[in-house]
């Protein structure tokens, strides 16, 4: 008959399993080492990626490991440090004309749509308000204008009936001027007009 026979592992066999499957490594539980650790320096070299990366257009990938530290954005990479934070947006890409991120969504479209629109709806209020004060203006120079031509009309009619007064009065003045200006007889003295006729006296 047959016995079944167990096939049981070696202990040491079974470590050495181990670390062929490992390729080599030791076990303990080391961290591997990344860029970050080995580069010195400010920033850091987490970054996004936004950009046109050969003639594909990338919008925003990352983090990714750079080779280099970075503490602002240098095309196409952007650090991922707080300041630079795509998470607040949707769909994000990297303006950089700006030098921030902006959502590319659909729904950061409509509310930019909604917003333009308020903003022309205000911007038409305001223009007819203008247009209003300006009319009013308008209405309120005519009406200055037509009451200064009056002023001028009355003051010039004035200036027509001093200059007739005047010349009425030059009139009257030199008439008044000839008549006491004719030369009268000279007044003769009646006493000595007698005692001229009569002799010495």
């Amino acid at each position: 008959m047959t016995e079944e026979t167990q096939n049981t592992p070696v202990t040491g066999a079974e470590t050495e399993q181990q670390n062929v499957a490992n390729n080599g490594q030791a076990t303990n539980a080391e961290k591997p080492k990344t860029l970050g650790d080995i580069l010195t320096g400010e920033g850091t070299n987490l970054v996004y990626v936004s950009g046109m990366l050969q003639g594909v257009q990338v919008d925003c990938e990352g983090p990714v490991e750079y080779t280099r530290k970075l503490t602002h954005p240098q095309w196409p990479f952007i650090p991922a440090l707080p300041q630079y934070d795509p998470s607040k947006c949707k769909t994000p890409k990297f303006d950089w004309g700006k030098g921030e991120w902006v959502d590319e969504s659909e729904e950061a479209r409509v509310k930019q749509l909604n917003d333009l629109t308020e903003k022309v709806a205000s911007i038409t209020t305001d223009v007819d308000k203008i247009q209003e004060t300006q009319q009013v203006a308008a209405q309120e120079k005519e009406a200055s204008d037509k009451k200064d031509d009056q002023v001028f009309k009355l003051i010039s009619a004035m200036n027509v009936k001093l200059g007739v007064i005047n010349t009425k009065l030059n009139q009257v003045t030199s008439k008044n001027d000839s008549t006491s200006v004719k030369p009268t007889a000279p007044a003769q003295n009646t006493q000595n007009s007698a005692t001229t006729e009569g002799g010495v006296q």
